[in-house]
């Protein structure tokens, strides 16, 4: 061969070489193709769409942020990442850095929260309808959250909207994802938070939102279950039945109702009583509603007062909200009486929004005008508005437990514990004298706890008398009672004006039941002979069992030692009715008087009962028992009869002189009542001090 033939193998194979890389680079360009095409989408929905979940968690921690805020007044910070980026890669695109919309958007039609049926219970003298029952009032603006995402790839990625205390993701087709259930109704709680603001934030970067507490719920009232709540909502109202479920099981919400297009009615049970609070909170720029004050309210005063005593009139101011309202400048008008500079004065409301004027009863009735706008002495003074208040307060004559010519205190009070089943010593009970010298007629009493905190009172035990009656009374060998005839886990209710029983005629009074977290009208039975008289000269005795703390669904019992409480007397005389009051600390148990008095103490020995033949029916019982006292100054002993629960007799007697020695009481009255018999002893010391005991005729 020829040196020609072998360079033509040699070009050939060359070309073979070649072909073979043009061929390799196709296939690399057609595997990056086929990279970029299909894999670096699928990475990049990755990134999209692991955002999509941390964004919601952002969504979920400034809902949270917001609801915090409103709640507590303290501002919680949150952070949204708006939009993300991708890897780099050095051979392959990637599209523009993916970015969302962080904006706070109007509710379509009507953009306001609004309360129809809505009924203040907690309002001392109902003064908060003045504002709460015009409709405009009632209605409070809102808006709404909204994160957008704008995804390159993902297109599957919700929207996340905050929307009437509610978050949720709505996606594509329609579908919604509750992130947060609702915070409406939660039990007997209605909270409601308005948000303001105009919020506008887009792009990659991450956006830092600080809500602003405009007007913070750091005061509840409570309300009647005919509240309805119309909130304004993109989820309609199945969802929120849905949403509403465990309140729907519970018995707290009867359901849901759709009121035009975006807006949602939550219908309460009438039967029940709520805590409604609501919140204003700001976000992003733009103008906050101005929190100024709307409208004043009665937080605590008195109905009744002696000549010459002085009380608190404790007013407060609220906002647009129904939240207290600091420093705001309240005058006040006395056009009997005075307060302390005089018949007008100027108080500023403190941190908690209340204004307190010490106020001196005068010689007649009087009413009390008190505003932040107007003069409260103008003679076109209006009570019945929004921004005035008027107090009533009934003047008697009296002594107030001062000097003559009325009732005075003797000794100090005590605490006791009666026979509700526990052993605090939640009872109050102290002694006052006739310094008259006629006799009077006790008629009634009322309490009133210094600490509004202790709103509830009751005997928590059955039958009526000493310690199982919520007033009992005894002067002179006769006794009175007043029982609340609450059951189960029911308690007469305080309010800041005290609870004011009567001796002499049976009533309704308000009661709260803590199973069922409303308000009860409950009647009253007095003791059959009524009123207590008390002789010129003569102590009684007025006790009130026992004083509880209630909660929206508990109760607890206080132990009332060294606690102060108000109690006025109410009595009789020849000039028409009068009332003394007492500014009481009970001692504890036992303790007795500053002086070192002792309590005195008695058993009962024995109970002998006569039947009318063979029927069953007591005709009378016979009481033996021996009382004694350590400082041997006895006075008196109130034996108390009741048969199958209901009281048939009650004597007062003499046992002064008579320590450790037995004394028997006959022929007391079984009024042929049939059933258990059962007797109580109450002793009372020259000192006011008293001991007490009961027993069956089983157990005597």
């Amino acid at each position: 061969m020829t040196g020609r033939g072998d360079g033509n193998r040699d070009r050939d194979r060359a070309v073979t070489v070649q072909i073979g890389a043009v061929i390799l680079f196709g296939f690399l360009i057609v595997a990056l193709s086929t990279y970029q095409a299909t894999v670096v989408p699928d990475q990049n929905r990755e990134v999209e769409f692991l955002h999509s979940q941390e964004v919601q968690t952002d969504m979920v921690e400034l809902s949270s942020s917001v609801a915090a805020t409103g709640r507590t007044g303290d501002s919680a910070p949150a952070t949204v990442k708006l939009g993300t980026r991708y890897p780099s890669r050095a051979f392959f695109v990637n599209p523009p850095p993916a970015s969302g919309s962080l904006r706070s958007v109007e509710p379509s039609g009507d953009g306001n929260v609004t309360l129809e049926n809505l009924s203040v219970m907690s309002s001392a003298n109902g003064e908060a309808a003045d504002y709460w029952d015009v409709p405009s009032n009632r209605n409070k603006s809102t808006r709404f959250v909204v994160y957008e995402p704008g995804y390159n790839v993902y297109r599957g990625g919700p929207a996340t909207r905050y929307e009437s205390g509610v978050t949720f993701n709505r996606f594509d087709g329609g579908a919604n994802l509750t992130l947060i259930d609702q915070g409406v109704v939660e039990g007997d709680r209605v909270t409601l938070i308005a948000v303001s603001g105009d919020l506008d934030r887009s792009g990659v970067s991450t956006a830092s939102v600080e809500p602003e507490a405009v007007s913070t719920v750091s005061r509840r009232e409570r309300v009647s279950g005919e509240l309805d709540v119309t909130v304004p909502t993109t989820l309609n109202a199945t969802r929120w039945e849905e949403l509403l479920a465990d309140e729907i099981d519970d018995g707290w919400v009867n359901g849901t109702r759709q009121t035009g297009q975006g807006r949602v009615t939550i219908e309460l049970n009438d039967s029940r009583t709520y805590s409604l609070g609501i919140a204003a909170v700001h976000l992003g720029s733009g103008g906050a509603p101005d929190r100024t004050p709307a409208y004043l309210d009665v937080e605590r005063s008195p109905s009744e007062m002696t000549v010459d005593t002085t009380r608190e009139v404790v007013v407060e101011v609220r906002d647009e909200y129904g939240n207290p309202v600091p420093g705001t400048a309240v005058a006040g008008y006395a056009p009997e009486g005075s307060f302390a500079d005089g018949t007008t004065a100027t108080v500023r409301t403190d941190d908690d929004g209340r204004a307190v004027f010490e106020y001196t009863a005068g010689g007649d009735d009087a009413t009390l005008n008190f505003s932040f706008a107007t003069e409260p002495d103008d003679p076109a003074f209006d009570g019945s508005a929004p921004e005035n208040v008027s107090v009533n307060v009934s003047t008697t004559a009296g002594t107030g437990g001062g000097g003559g010519g009325g009732l005075t205190l003797v000794g100090d009070a005590t605490a006791f514990d009666g026979e509700d089943g526990n052993d605090v010593p939640g009872g109050v009970s102290l002694t006052v004298r006739n310094t008259r010298a006629t006799e009077i007629t006790i008629v009634g009493a009322t309490v009133m706890p210094e600490d509004s905190r202790y709103n509830g009172l009751s005997d928590a035990a059955t039958g009526e008398g000493r310690g199982r009656s919520e007033l009992f009374v005894s002067a002179d060998g006769t006794a009175g009672y007043t029982d609340v005839q609450t059951t189960g886990a029911q308690y007469t209710y305080v309010t800041g004006r005290g609870r004011s029983l009567s001796l002499v005629e049976s009533r309704e009074e308000r009661a709260y039941d803590t199973n069922s977290q409303s308000f009860v009208d409950v009647s009253t039975v007095v003791a059959p002979g009524g009123a207590v008289s008390v002789p010129s000269g003569a102590d009684a005795t007025v006790e009130f069992a026992e004083i509880y703390d209630l909660g929206t669904d508990t109760a607890t019992a206080v132990n009332m030692s060294n606690k102060d409480v108000r109690v006025l007397v109410s009595y009789t005389t020849g000039d028409g009715k009068r009332t003394d009051e007492f500014v009481v600390t009970p001692e504890p148990p036992g303790t007795g008087d500053a002086g070192g008095n002792s309590a005195p103490t008695v058993s009962i020995t024995d109970i002998q009962v006569s039947e009318s033949g063979g029927s069953g029916n007591v005709q009378s019982v016979d009481v033996s028992f021996v009382p004694d006292d350590p400082d041997g100054n006895l006075d008196t002993a109130t034996v108390t009869v009741r048969v199958g629960g209901t009281q048939t007799d009650a004597r007062t007697v003499d046992v002064s002189g008579q320590e450790g020695t037995t004394v028997t009481v006959s022929d007391l009255d079984g009024a042929n009542e049939n059933g258990q018999v059962e007797v109580s002893v109450t002793v009372t010391d020259a000192d006011g001090a008293t001991g007490s005991d009961t027993k069956t005729e089983d157990e005597a």
